[in-house]
């Protein structure tokens, strides 16, 4: 367990305020997004209320997503997220307005829907969810930001734990009266959001800013797009199952109870490598927990429908919980070894998700009513979400070099994609005649790590560092990073 202690210990100056400002922040998500609890404080919000105020939520996430994505790749292409602070203090105070504007009208919604028309009631729904949502969205960036200052191993150990913790202070929460879910709903994402800032000051001093290199981009959306489009399918197949499970039959603290029993056992799981590995998690293999747990949840579907206090639909939640989990820290790694904007990164990848869920939600709530337990078409609905799941089962866990790179390439398809690349840079550095040294740099640039962290990976200054890369550059008879990994992917092995 030493290596542990160290990974925490690592963590330490942040402390454990801001290591609970995330556990807080995913309390606040659960109570917001992932059960009824918030919509619960009035009983004139039914069914169609709470989908109405999720499908909002999620719609307004994709527009955040969007623009984001539009803001910082323009920011980053003329260099101007060299110095992100205020970009980031722009974020905390636009979540916390969404936030109190989001809460005040779901009170307003509570205090009058006895005495208000159900459509205006809807529209109200409406508003606030998207207002949640885009507090939601921005405060997870922060975090995000924060994640991406962390290794593989310590991120990975640092959002389990929190989630683990998450699971012990909601429960604590679903023991509280209702009327006190909004006011502590709004005091977990004050407290979060205040936090993941502190945090981001803190690690300044470590922070160059970040850089958004087309090339490098390139290759880590090529590499991410497995494991997205895996977590894509989960979360439509997740917002499908929490309508057709027909889960407005299951009493919340019932729907509570399940789902917290469901995710602690998945987040134990997850505890394991983090605990008793020493070597970075090979979240490949971590992620293929996710995948027969949500196919469990479908084939069940059929049999018992929404018994045993909606077990089948919590299956399916976890297997979205678990693969989220995981493209979170793939994430993080990335932006962490590049330097490449996490905020980029993760609007891309949230962007995906939420569509999806939005689509699986959507397509549940126009179906529910017209299921029943024992209808052929559930059964029909069972095999085909198991189908797919199996279909992303292969692409994920299939070697990425796959057609378009082992067979173009001549590589051996038992090859992992980085040990395909480390063979195509050892080619290329004899071919050229790089030193020992040069040939370190050289696939560390073709990894896609800048400068200021190969000067860290390899405990030298970045002026030498500097100088490397221009005799590598030279040899290559090459100007820019991109033409290097251009090369690199060109190169027989």
């Amino acid at each position: 367990m030493d290596h542990v202690r160290n990974i925490l210990s690592s963590l330490k100056g942040r402390g454990a305020v801001f290591f609970g400002g995330y556990a807080l922040y995913l309390v606040f998500s659960f109570m917001a997004f992932h059960s009824a609890t918030l919509t619960s404080v009035s009983s004139a919000i039914g069914h169609d209320g709470n989908v109405v105020f999720s499908a909002s939520a999620m719609a307004a996430r994709i527009g955040v997503c969007a623009l984001c994505v539009g803001v910082v790749w323009r920011l980053g292409t003329k260099g101007r997220l060299a110095a992100p602070r205020p970009f980031e203090w722009a974020l905390l105070v636009a979540a916390i307005a969404f936030m109190l504007g989001g809460m005040l009208v779901l009170a307003m919604v509570a205090s009058l829907a006895d005495a208000v028309e159900a459509s205006k009631i809807t529209v109200w729904l409406g508003v606030s969810g998207a207002l949640l949502g885009c507090g939601d969205v921005l405060v997870t960036f922060l975090w995000a930001r924060f994640s991406a200052t962390l290794d593989l191993r310590q991120v990975y150990l640092y959002v389990t734990l929190c989630n683990g913790a998450s699971l012990v202070l909601y429960f604590v929460a679903t023991l509280l009266p209702g009327p006190v879910a909004l006011p502590l709903a709004a005091a977990l994402f004050l407290a979060s959001a205040l936090a993941a800032q502190r945090s981001l000051v803190l690690r300044g001093e470590e922070d160059g800013g970040w850089a958004t290199d087309p090339a490098v981009i390139k290759g880590i959306l090529r590499d991410l797009w497995h494991p997205v489009l895996g977590t894509t399918i989960l979360c439509f197949m997740g917002g499908l199952m929490l309508q057709i499970s027909g889960l407005q039959d299951i009493s919340l603290g019932t729907f509570q109870q399940t789902s917290l029993w469901a995710s602690a056992a998945a987040i134990g799981c997850l505890l394991v490598p983090a605990l008793f590995v020493r070597k970075p998690p090979n979240l490949t293999r971590v992620y293929s927990v996710a995948l027969p747990v949500s196919a469990a949840g479908f084939l069940l579907l059929p049999l018992i429908w929404n018994a045993a206090g909606g077990i089948v639909n919590a299956f399916v939640q976890v297997g979205a919980m678990v693969a989220g989990i995981i493209l979170w820290c793939m994430l993080a790694d990335a932006s962490h070894r590049t330097r490449t904007s996490p905020i980029l990164l993760f609007s891309v990848a949230f962007l995906a998700t939420n569509i999806a869920q939005l689509a699986g939600t959507l397509v549940g709530w126009a179906n529910a009513e017209t299921l029943r337990q024992g209808d052929i078409a559930l059964t029909a609905i069972a095999l085909v979400s198991v189908y797919l799941l199996l279909l992303a089962a292969i692409v994920l866990f299939r070697n990425r070099s796959g057609a378009s790179g082992a067979a173009a390439a001549g590589e051996d398809a038992s090859v992992t994609p980085e040990e395909a690349l480390c063979q195509r840079c050892a080619v290329l550095a004899e071919r050229y005649g790089f030193t020992p040294r040069e040939s370190d740099i050289f696939l560390l640039l073709a990894q896609g790590y800048t400068m200021p962290a190969i000067s860290e990976r390899l405990f030298v200054s970045e002026n030498t560092v500097k100088s490397h890369v221009k005799r590598i550059y030279q040899k290559l008879d090459i100007h820019t990073r991109g033409e290097l990994i251009d090369l690199v992917n060109e190169t027989d092995a």
